[in-house]
C-alpha cells in the first residue's frame, strides 16, 4: 500500500475513533433534572424514580433539583437559560407551556422557543370532591346546588389544574361558582374537609385515605375512563357530560438549543426507563399513567391542551401581572 494512501486510512481511522470516543462520552458528566415544583410533590417523587434508573444507564449521576415557585415558571426559566449540552434537563407539568403563557404577561422566557420536548411523560387526571355534610352526592347534586345558591369551588391556585377542571366543567355545566385559590394543594384539602369550601378537583392520591374515611364524597373523576383507584366513581362523561375528559401532561425538556444527537440520546434513554414494569408500578402510585411518547407526541399534546386552556380562558382575561 502507498505511503500516502496509509497515512489517508490511518488519519481516518484516528477521526473515526475520535468520534467514537466522543460520543462514547455522553454525558460527560454528572446530569441534573429539574423539578419545577416543591420537594415531595408527584412532579419530584417521580423525577427521583427517573434518576435512580437512568443513572444506572448512563454511566453518570443523575440528580434531582427542586426550583419551585410562580407555577412552574421558575425552574422551567432556570433551564431555559441553561447550556444546552445535554447535561440539564427539565421536568414539568403542561402548564408552563400551555397555561402559564395565558395568565403571566412577563414570564421572562417563552417556553416554547427556549425549551424542547424530550418526550412526553404520562398524564394524570383528578376527581371532584365535596365534604359528606354539604348532602351532595351526586353531579347532578353540585349542578342543582350551584344553580340555587352561590357555591365556592378550592384549588391550589390559580391556574392550578383544579382551578381549571372546574373551570371548564362550570362552563359546560352552565353553572357559576366562587372560585378559592389556595397556596398548595394540602390547604385546599384541608378546607374542603372542613366543609369551608364546598367542592373542588383534587388529584387522587392527595384524597385517597380522606374518601376512604369518609371525610370526603367523591362525585367524579376527570378522565375519560374509571380510575382503578376508585373504581365505583364514574367519570364526568358518564354523569351527563359526554366527551368531557380533562387530563395533564407531564413533559420531559431540554434547553433550546441541543443537538440532535442529543435530544435522540435523552429520547431513546426515556422510552427504555418507562418501558420498566418498576416505573410503571411507582408512577402508578403518584397517581401517573405513562404515556412514553416521543417529541412529536409531547408537541401534540401541548397544542391540544394549549387550545382547550385557551377556550377555557381567553386570550388575556386572567392576567396575574
Amino acid at each position: 500500500m502507498p505511503t500516502v494512501i496509509r497515512h489517508l486510512v490511518a488519519l481516518l481511522g484516528g477521526v473515526l475513533f475520535a468520534a467514537g470516543a466522543c460520543a462514547q462520552a455522553f454525558p460527560g458528566k454528572p446530569v441534573k433534572i429539574v423539578v419545577n415544583f416543591a420537594v415531595g410533590g408527584p412532579a419530584d417523587l417521580m423525577a427521583r424514580v427517573f434518576a435512580e434508573h437512568l443513572t444506572a444507564r448512563v454511566g453518570q449521576p443523575v440528580i434531582v433539583e427542586a426550583l419551585p415557585g410562580a407555577n412552574g415558571n421558575l425552574g422551567a426559566q432556570a433551564v431555559s437559560r441553561a447550556s444546552a449540552d445535554g447535561h440539564t434537563l427539565l421536568l414539568t407539568a403542561e402548564n408552563v407551556l400551555t397555561v402559564s403563557p395565558l395568565i403571566y404577561s412577563r414570564m421572562g422566557f417563552d417556553p416554547h422557543t427556549d425549551l424542547e420536548p424530550v418526550s412526553l411523560v404520562g398524564a394524570f387526571e383528578q376527581v371532584l370532591v365535596v365534604p359528606p355534610g354539604k348532602g351532595m352526592r351526586t353531579v347532578a347534586d353540585l349542578v342543582a346546588r350551584a344553580k340555587a345558591e352561590n357555591l365556592a369551588y378550592a384549588s391550589a391556585g390559580i391556574g392550578s389544574p383544579g382551578h381549571l377542571a372546574f373551570l371548564s366543567f362550570a362552563q359546560r355545566a352552565g353553572i357559576t361558582a366562587s372560585h378559592i385559590p389556595y397556596k398548595g394543594g394540602v390547604p385546599a384539602v384541608t378546607d374542603l374537609i372542613g366543609a369551608q369550601v364546598d367542592a373542588g378537583f383534587v388529584v387522587i392520591g392527595g384524597v385517597r385515605q380522606h374518601l376512604q374515611a369518609g371525610k370526603l364524597v367523591a362525585l367524579a373523576v376527570s378522565g375519560k375512563e374509571r380510575s382503578p383507584e376508585l373504581p365505583r366513581v364514574p367519570t364526568l362523561s358518564e354523569t351527563g357530560y359526554p366527551n368531557f375528559s380533562i387530563a395533564y401532561g407531564y413533559l420531559l425538556m431540554l434547553p433550546k438549543g441541543a443537538t440532535a444527537p442529543v435530544k435522540r440520546y435523552w429520547q431513546e434513554q426515556m422510552r427504555e426507563v418507562l418501558q420498566i414494569p418498576d416505573v410503571v408500578e411507582r408512577l402508578k402510585a403518584l397517581d401517573t399513567r405513562v404515556i412514553n411518547g416521543d417529541a412529536v407526541a409531547a408537541r401534540s399534546w401541548v397544542k391540544d391542551a394549549g387550545a382547550r386552556w385557551r377556550a377555557a380562558l381567553g386570550d388575556g382575561a386572567m392576567k396575574l401581572d
